[in-house]
């Protein structure tokens, strides 16, 4: 698809291809049956085919079609795609333990019996949610394969995600699900979807795979594919502060920033340790501490409703009643922990200043502390995917909290620039990036690479020399 086309491919904007799409794939999992992948688009003015297990045949230009559907017409598709669309807010907002089928059958005019007709489960409607943005994701990554290269794939991936969050913000697309959903999740259902993001993971994965950069092993790639797909997602965040003409200048900084980072330089020298991120003082209360700390973990893991007083009281060892002995209410202990964890960043970035350093170097030291601690015994940061499915009470606050993050590291880039310790970008963009890039590095707590040595070196370099820094 061209860049600056007012045409998009259906699989863009079309919830049915979606929903026809992972249906057949979830079905043929459950056949235990080889997937093929779907690769080719949908022109826009042809007609997306209804695909179901018994049929699915691929064609020789590469499509699919099926035959009769065991529901007789295509209105049961149709049917589940418009629930599909209207679960996903819902999802986004609520979160899976919080999403109810009242809520989402009222929004297109059905009873509840009418939504457990098409998902017999509450489950099923969140998997089929959650793969509904695989099968988005999917297409936007098949046009940047086309590609030539690792650049122009990444560059155009972005281009791709940006102009589809302009089309749902015009009313032109379905928002793409929430995967932190995934984590409230359990049993076979968690475990279709968790194989559904590793088989989408891999596919962003392998656009790093091109000869410039066959000196780069598949832990950096790994890294750089955990980081791009986080600031895909996190961009959701800021880009409603712009107008959607600006999308794609925003993207195209976007693209400058993750291809060739904020400040090469700052980190050609060992970069300066700091002290903090030490416990805030207002934690300084053992017992409570740990509380916090307890609690982040299952939250991270679990989601914010996933993480029930239960999980959270077991991990420590301690019974129900003793958990509300310390805490009076899980709402404000996760408030709490939000506010532990912007306090750690907060205190970070106020110890850098008094650095020695180009300001470069500062920025470069509060982001490896930082990662550091994400990874590290007192670890991690509270992931702010955790806002979606918050009180509004608690919500409007925590978000205050981490745009004033964000606007400090904003405030650094501007400084670094000044003093020529940083390239010439764009300081919003950059700030909001280097903090998506500090939130999701606690997601490599339980693979095998974050035992490495040099893991928090690894996840520093692409943020300060780029993606295509060997």
């Amino acid at each position: 698809m061209a860049q600056g086309s007012s045409q998009k491919p259906e699989f863009f904007v079309n919830p049915e291809f979606i929903t026809t799409k992972t249906r057949a794939i979830a079905d043929r999992k459950r056949e235990n049956t080889p997937v093929p992948r779907f690769t080719a688009l949908v022109p826009r003015g042809h007609t997306v085919p209804v695909l179901n297990k018994n049929t699915l045949v691929e064609s020789p230009d590469g499509s699919y079609r099926d035959g009769p559907s065991t529901h007789g017409t295509d209105r049961f598709e149709r049917r589940r795609a418009d629930i599909v669309a209207a679960a996903i807010p819902v999802l986004n907002d609520q979160g899976f333990k919080g999403m109810r089928l009242t809520a989402v059958a009222e929004l297109i005019g059905l009873r509840a019996t009418g939504v457990t007709y098409y998902f017999p489960r509450k489950e099923e409607l969140a998997v089929a949610c959650i793969e509904s943005g695989f099968a988005v994701l999917d297409g936007l990554v098949a046009e940047a394969e086309r590609e030539p290269d690792a650049g122009a794939r990444i560059t155009q991936l972005i281009a791709l995600f940006t102009a589809r969050d302009a089309a749902v913000r015009q009313g032109e697309a379905v928002p793409l699900a929430s995967f932190s959903a995934i984590r409230s999740l359990e049993g076979e259902h968690r475990d279709r979807a968790v194989e559904g993001y590793k088989a989408m993971f891999r596919r962003v994965r392998a656009l790093l795979e091109s000869p410039e950069l066959a000196a780069m092993d598949q832990t950096d790639r790994t890294i750089r594919a955990i980081i791009l797909l986080e600031q895909l997602f996190w961009a959701a965040s800021w880009l409603c502060d712009f107008d959607i003409e600006d999308y794609p200048r925003l993207a195209a900084r976007m693209a400058d920033i993750v291809l060739n980072g904020v400040a090469p330089g700052a980190i050609a020298d060992p970069i300066p340790s700091l002290t903090a991120p030490a416990r805030p003082l207002a934690s300084r209360d053992e017992s409570k501490e740990s509380f916090l700390k307890a609690a982040t973990r299952q939250i991270n893991e679990h989601g914010y409703r996933g993480a029930s007083v239960d999980r959270i009281s077991a991990s420590l060892n301690l019974t129900k009643g003793a958990f509300y002995h310390h805490n009076e209410a899980k709402d404000d202990l996760v408030a709490a922990c939000f506010r532990r964890s912007f306090t750690i960043m907060r205190e970070t970035q106020i110890e850098a200043r008094a650095l020695a350093a180009p300001e470069a170097c500062r920025l470069a030291a509060t982001v490896e502390a930082l990662i550091r601690f994400q990874l590290g015994p007192e670890g991690p940061l509270l992931r702010t995917s955790v806002l979606s499915s918050m009180p509004v009470e608690h919500k409007t606050e925590i978000l205050g909290h981490s745009y004033r993050i964000s606007r400090q590291f904003a405030s650094m880039v501007v400084d670094a620039i000044t003093d020529g310790s940083a390239r010439a970008v764009d300081p919003m963009v950059a700030g909001a990036m280097v903090h998506a890039a500090i939130n999701i590095a606690a997601d490599a707590r339980p693979l095998a690479m974050a035992q490495a040595p040099d893991i928090v070196a690894r996840f520093v370099r692409p943020i300060f020399a780029g993606f295509l820094a060997a």
